[in-house]
């Protein structure tokens, strides 16, 4: 009997584990089965220890010398389930109260013997990631692989790890984020799995989620990307937001070289008609593209080295239709400037340069330094080679009391104070910091003549 029920038990463990090795197409059953069967013994040894002392204790009884008239005149009882759910207790019981054999059988084949949660965890792990996953073993749902990509992206330490998930998902699916939410239990295609376990696997090599989508958002604005770009940050949002405020104010320019194209309202003083803006090392162009939806009466020149980054920058130019009212240079800083005569001077020049010196370049994180471009990243010994650039030549591109606002490092705001102060050519200059507290915006106006 003793052979009988150990023979039982790892029938049982067998076909558990035979089940979820079928899900493994690309490794030997024999060796799935085998690697799972060790880990699961040496998990639960101690459970096994016990169940087999109890199956030698049991057998060691003589059921067989009780006749049924005995059994009957024995006292029930008065909890059998509980005398029954632990075996070990249920044999220090007295032999009268002892059940047939077959269910302490069953008692000793407890389902949570055989199947730990830790061990559900890793069949779920594998069942996803091995590409040679069966779907029809397992049904993936929206919710289910959200929770299970939240749960991933944790371990793995990478950023917002539930809007990775939501953003990864929605890309494979082509839907809305919301409509994740609204469709929990739809079940997810075999091929779109596929296509979501390669994203899933290049995350968690700390490759940035809006190169995986092709896409990122700025300023409410949804803007194609790829790796030829850097990615726009939240807090050059805010250079944006002091450039559409300067663009709204009031002028307090008097001197008579105004732009004649220039309207001026002479009941409030504010900015009327065309203003000319210029935007420097535009990237994708999430700068420009947003100062022009939100300012209609801006039209842009935006300029950068890189002729693969102005490829996307048209791209974005083109979903938001504003072909007519931004103009794309390929060159450096303000070399392409030279040759045009139709605008020589800004009303605002703007500029999110690379401002990362050589030690801090050292120190990036691997999802920074390991896949955005690092031309727009790094600037010299200490990051501020663009910047004595522009600024040595911005006053010959300036209109009177236009200004020059520039997004600097975390604590580049005194250096980059005294470079504008150096000039010579700016009324006002002012180092304004970002919601993390971090010097962040530069800002000086020139004189008005």
């Amino acid at each position: 009997m003793n052979n009988e029920l150990l023979t039982s038990i790892e029938n049982q463990t067998l076909a558990h584990f035979r089940h979820f090795s079928s899900l493994f197409t690309n490794f030997p059953s024999t060796f799935v089965v085998s690697a799972l069967q060790i880990a699961h013994f040496m998990q639960n040894k101690p459970n096994f220890r016990k169940a087999q002392m109890n199956v030698s204790r049991v057998s060691t009884v003589d059921y067989e010398k009780k006749t049924l008239g005995q059994r009957g005149k024995n006292k029930p009882n008065s909890n059998p389930i509980q005398t029954q759910s632990n075996p070990i207790k249920a044999n220090k019981m007295p032999k009268q109260t002892q059940t047939n054999p077959k269910q302490t059988q069953s008692v000793v084949s407890l389902p949570n013997l055989f199947w730990p949660q830790s061990l559900s965890k890793f069949f779920l792990f594998f069942t996803f990631l091995c590409p040679g996953y069966n779907l029809t073993m397992q049904t993936w749902t929206i919710q289910k692989l959200l929770n299970w990509m939240t749960e991933h992206f944790t371990g793995k330490g990478i950023d917002s790890p539930r809007l990775s998930a939501e953003l990864l998902l929605s890309h494979v699916l082509a839907m809305e984020r919301i409509e994740l939410y609204t469709r929990f239990d739809k079940p997810v295609a075999k091929d779109q799995l596929d296509r979501l376990h390669d994203l899933v696997n290049r995350a968690g090599r700390n490759e940035p989620i809006c190169y995986l989508t092709g896409k990122t958002e700025f300023y409410s604005l949804q803007l194609e990307l790829n790796p030829d770009c850097m990615i726009p940050r939240p807090e050059t949002e805010l250079l944006v937001e002091r450039a559409i405020e300067f663009l709204r104010a009031p002028t307090v320019r008097n001197s008579p070289m105004r732009n004649m194209t220039r309207t001026e309202d002479v009941s409030n003083g504010a900015r009327t008609g065309t203003q000319f803006v210029c935007d420097l090392c535009t990237g994708c162009g999430c700068i420009a593209v947003a100062i022009a939806k939100n300012f209609p009466d801006a039209r842009i020149i935006a300029t950068d080295i890189s002729d693969a980054a102005l490829n996307v920058a048209a791209q974005n130019i083109e979903k938001y239709q504003l072909k007519d009212r931004i103009t794309l240079l390929c060159g450096d800083l303000f070399e392409p400037l030279v040759p045009r005569l139709d605008v020589d001077k800004f009303d605002l020049i703007v500029c999110n340069p690379p401002y990362v010196s050589a030690a801090e370049y050292e120190k990036l994180e691997k999802n920074v330094k390991d896949y955005e471009p690092k031309l727009a990243l790094f600037a010299g010994d200490d990051g501020l080679d663009i910047y004595r650039r522009i600024i040595d030549k911005v006053d010959a591109f300036l209109k009177p009391d236009a200004a020059l606002m520039l997004e600097i490092g975390y604590a580049q705001g005194p250096v980059i104070k005294e470079l504008l102060e150096q000039a010579g050519a700016f009324a006002e200059i002012k180092i304004e910091k970002d919601f993390h507290d971090n010097d962040r915006i530069a800002t000086a106006r020139k004189m008005s003549s």
